[in-house]
């Protein structure tokens, strides 16, 4: 039995030394205008001297003169080096070393590599003919249709077209330049393959960065997979999987998108999302969010999509907010079904059961319009049934009143991020808790059709009604809660978004009021920043 395995042994050994030997062939000398043997030289040695020509099984070797080492089977040529192997791949050269029993021809000084319309340049190749690899080492470069590319080492693959690429390569067309590390060319195709940190310039000046990815440079698309960003002028798009069109301006990143506008100050976010770079136009979903820095503070918005529309007879565009919309800012926060922000005349218009808390102050309103100028609000429009509510602690010692103004429009002006004017227009009425030194004077209800209220310190220092004025001032204990309520009063501040966290809260404001369950969609605090 152990002999048995020893002869199996030895025949697993022996089999790959058979097989190289029966790929050995022996180099033939087909021409040249002058032969001699040359013992000075080495044993079995000959020297071949004009119009050479050898072969060595389908390859074809041409030189000025050559020496045939036959014990070896190598071969040491000079001058006007051509190699033809398989009638379709071209090398050479001023010098050339032939190693026939490893099948590697080695290649030096003045090298050119040649497949269809493809041309490899380069001082030093190894090709090896079994493998059909072609190494080049300390400087390389690739010609085909428009791109050259270069590289300080490389592995260059006729039969597969593959062109491998490694240290400080470059990619160079009349439209784009290209950086990398690492990258592969496949001269049929004309995909480059992104292997490694790479950055590419295109001429419209939109740059491309990634590590894994191809890039298409016929059509100009692109796959791009890890570590990807498009800087298109002030805009920034990254994603975890961007693909990109560059002729038609578009990019779609899927996981964790970003695309920054720094004109404006602004990110939307999301986990699918696409930007075209041409128009304009934008889309966000999946954990939509946007984040807009100005007034030295930062407003987070969350809505199901976030949609930048571009305006055709403009240069400027609408960011619209669409289902479940809720924002935080440290001053200001806010909820509504849908939002608009027109960036012509910076105005925030909020749809369908806006509310909106700032400074104290609670705003309902059917429709809520913002206006912001140097980055700051400074003018406020609650349209059809408005209503503001502001509690005033310290009416009773255990308890909290509530200033409240009503009326068909009310505008509200802000200067130095505080209201200081109200103006209600239509069906004015107020509730609200006068005092002298922070004593209550009583509980003042009054009615007019139009009014101002002028505020100091976030408090109500004056109020001038203009037309049909009434009202009257009770002592507290004299009225009741209902008494102490306009018509629609409901107090909302538990659904008010405390943080950015908050914005992703689902929850709903029901009819009774009640606290439903809260849901983070699909984000942990830590992942928010709690």
């Amino acid at each position: 039995m152990t002999n048995i395995r020893f002869i199996i042994f030895l025949f697993i050994l022996i089999m790959p030394v058979s097989l190289v030997a029966q790929r050995q062939v022996q180099v033939k000398i087909e021409r040249a205008d002058y032969l001699r043997h040359d013992d000075k030289i080495g044993k079995n040695t000959q020297s071949l001297n004009g119009n050479v020509v050898l072969s060595h099984g389908r390859t074809f070797l041409y030189c000025d003169s050559a020496y045939m080492y036959n014990d070896s089977n190598v071969v040491v040529a000079y001058g006007s080096i051509h190699i033809i192997q398989n009638d379709s791949i071209h090398l050479y050269g001023d010098h050339l070393t032939y190693l026939g029993n490893q099948n590697l021809a080695k290649v030096r000084d003045n090298v050119r590599a040649n497949k269809g319309e493809t041309w490899l340049y380069t001082e030093f190749l190894d090709y090896d003919r079994l493998l059909d690899k072609a190494y080049f080492y300390n400087g390389g470069r690739v010609v085909n249709h428009d791109n050259v590319l270069t590289s300080v080492n490389g592995v260059y693959y006729p039969n597969t077209n593959e062109v491998f690429f490694k240290d400080s390569v470059v990619g160079t067309s009349p439209t784009r330049v290209m950086y990398s590390d690492t990258m592969s060319y496949n001269t049929r195709t004309e995909i480059v393959n992104i292997l490694g940190e790479t950055t590419i310039y295109n001429s419209d000046s939109t740059i491309i960065k990634s590590e894994r990815g191809w890039y298409n440079t016929i059509t100009e698309c692109a796959q791009l997979n890890l570590n990807n960003t498009i800087i298109s002028g002030a805009n920034t798009l990254v994603g975890d999987h961007i693909f990109y069109n560059r002729h038609k301006g578009t990019g779609t990143a899927t996981g964790h998108m970003v695309l920054t506008d720094s004109t404006n100050n602004m990110s939307i976010l999301g986990d699918y999302g696409f930007y075209n770079q041409i128009t304009g136009e934008a889309l966000a979903t999946r954990h939509a969010e946007v984040q807009h820095v100005y007034g030295g503070d930062t407003l987070f918005m969350h809505a199901d999509t976030l949609y930048i529309e571009p305006l055709p007879a403009d240069t400027s565009r609408l960011l619209k907010a669409y289902h479940k919309v809720k924002f935080f800012r440290t001053d200001m926060q806010g909820r509504c079904d849908s939002l608009i922000f027109d960036f012509r005349d910076s105005v925030a218009t909020m749809y369908e059961a806006p509310i909106l808390w700032g400074q104290g102050n609670q705003m309902t309103a059917h429709e809520i319009k913002m206006y912001t100028r140097n980055r700051s609000v400074y003018k406020s429009e609650l349209i059809d049934a408005a209503f503001v509510i502001s509690p005033e602690v310290g009416v009773r010692l255990d308890t909290i009143g509530y200033n409240q103004v009503k009326g068909k429009l009310i505008t509200g002006y802000i200067r130095n991020n505080e209201i200081y004017r109200i103006d209600v227009d239509g069906n004015g009425q107020t509730i609200y808790y006068p005092k002298d030194d922070e004593a209550l004077i009583g509980i003042n209800r009054a009615e007019s059709s139009n009014l101002t209220i002028f505020m100091k310190q976030r408090k109500v220092a004056n109020i001038v009604m203009r037309v049909s004025p009434t009202g009257n001032m009770n002592p507290p204990i004299l009225l009741g809660e209902k008494d102490r309520q306009l018509k629609g009063f409901r107090w909302l501040d538990d659904y008010r978004p405390r943080s950015r966290a908050d914005i992703f809260r689902q929850l709903t404001i029901p009819d009774d009021m009640n606290i439903q369950e809260e849901v983070y969609e699909g984000y942990t605090f830590d992942e928010l920043g709690e």
